[in-house]
């Protein structure tokens, strides 16, 4: 096998023109490179992606994402021609909240999994239209959703009390409804109490989502697929306007108690709570197969001609139908 020899120059532990061994060699190289990602910040990226290697302190991946999320806006990226910041699994840190502002530029977790985790006091804020945000964990934090943002997709990603366009208290006075009106697609994602539009309008697609009390809207009129809550949950305090409800649970007064729930809306395999289910006003809505696990149907107040009820049941009485 030839030998290639290598030498010092002016500067280096060994004499000028000696010979480097093989180790030598390997360390200078190490050095250099190392040096040369000190100095500058040159992520692994193509034409539509920029990727955050998440292999130093959180603080550091917090810096990586910021500063990938920065370049990933100089691409100007548009409908036909999106961009992703893919990340790294790992925990993430942010001086201030990370907002992801831009349209078209995807926050991704690598594998898609939930394993991209928000440490420290700062949170994830969506605060743009048309972006894909997957696999983030920001743990007992709110994770922010302030507008309608109806073309935005949330998947595989959890926060505390309050996310995904949850209001701490109604909004007096807002319009149309008290709270947010929230209507952006959330796959696989969980949140605490008053999260999917809690105290406010949910009018987006919610797909094996889980909340905590008082969740997914005062006001429905959305696909609800697969969700479960805790009490006053699914239009408690407000109106089921319309959409469609299955395989939905949720505890004690919830699925509009006390307005009535409109015609147009359909509910089926879906288990409430007592005083659920439209009982203390008309209920024109079609029910199918669902269930009180304490309490009664007030089928009296079934309305005609919109109002069907079909193999409802409850612990104190046989299926009802009333058609």
């Amino acid at each position: 096998m030839p030998q290639y020899p290598f030498s010092t120059r002016a500067y280096g532990p060994n004499a000028k023109n000696s010979t480097l061994t093989w180790e030598d060699l390997d360390y200078s190289l190490l050095f250099l490179s190392e040096s040369i990602n000190e100095l500058n910040f040159y992520p692994l990226s193509g034409s539509n992606y920029v990727f955050v290697e998440a292999n130093g302190t959180p603080a550091q991946n917090g810096l990586s994402l910021s500063a990938s999320y920065a370049l990933a806006k100089t691409y100007a990226p548009t409908g036909s021609n999106r961009f992703s910041v893919l990340l790294g699994p790992g925990k993430y840190e942010f001086a201030n909240n990370f907002n992801i502002n831009t349209p078209y530029i995807d926050v991704v977790s690598l594998t898609g999994d939930r394993d991209v985790y928000v440490t420290g006091s700062s949170t994830i804020v969506v605060g743009a239209d048309n972006v894909y945000v997957r696999g983030i964990d920001v743990g007992s934090k709110n994770f922010t959703i302030t507008s309608s943002f109806p073309n935005t997709i949330i998947k595989n990603c959890k926060g505390g009390n309050e996310s995904f366009g949850g209001n701490p208290t109604p909004v007096n006075g807002a319009t149309p409804n008290p709270g947010y009106t929230i209507a952006s697609t959330f796959i696989d994602c969980e949140g605490g109490d008053r999260s999917f539009a809690g105290y406010g309008s949910a009018y987006g697609t919610f797909i094996n989502c889980i909340g905590g009390n008082s969740s997914f809207g005062n006001f429905c009129d959305g696909t609800f697929i697969n969700c479960s809550a805790g009490s006053q949950s699914f239009a408690a305090l407000g109106q089921i306007e319309g959409g469609t409800f299955e395989n939905c649970t949720a505890l004690a007064n919830s699925f509009s108690m006390f307005i009535p729930i409109n015609s147009g809306s359909i509910l089926e395999n879906c288990v409430g709570g007592i005083s659920s289910f439209g009982i203390f006003s008309p209920m024109n809505g079609y029910l199918i197969n669902c269930r009180l696990t304490a309490g009664f149907w007030n089928t009296g107040l079934v309305g005609n001609p919109n109002g069907k009820m079909v193999n409802c049941v409850s612990p104190s009485q046989s299926p009802q139908n009333v058609i």
